[in-house]
């Protein structure tokens, strides 16, 4: 997606202009130390690498674990609820525009 769709200029200009891009990665195996793994309340396993954690917090709180997963939240929010339905993986720049302006539409500062 970085590669295809985000380095589109509209795409890559929209970003820059009007969101802040945060990334969670679930696929990082960074081990953390004992003291900050925890057995999870979703699934009963314990949690100690980075992306284990990163991905049971986003299905924890998104209800969904697709690998990209893109979800616009309002940053003024503290529920962390997203302000348009989430979009994985899309190859169509002009889809993900279409999102990204979804998004855009439905904040209300």
């Amino acid at each position: 997606m970085e590669e295809y769709v985000w380095s589109d200029p509209r795409v890559l200009a929209k970003l820059k202009k009007d969101f802040v891009v945060v990334a969670l990665y679930v696929d990082d195996k960074t081990e953390l130390p004992e003291k900050e793994w925890y057995l999870s309340k979703l699934d009963g396993q314990w949690k100690k690498t980075i992306g284990d954690q990163n991905l049971d917090f986003e299905i924890g709180q998104f209800n969904a674990n697709a690998q990209p997963n893109y979800i616009i939240l309002d940053p003024q929010s503290s529920s962390l609820k997203p302000l348009v339905p989430s979009m994985a993986f899309e190859p169509n720049v002009d889809r993900f525009l279409a999102f990204l302006d979804a998004g855009l539409k439905a904040y209300t500062p």
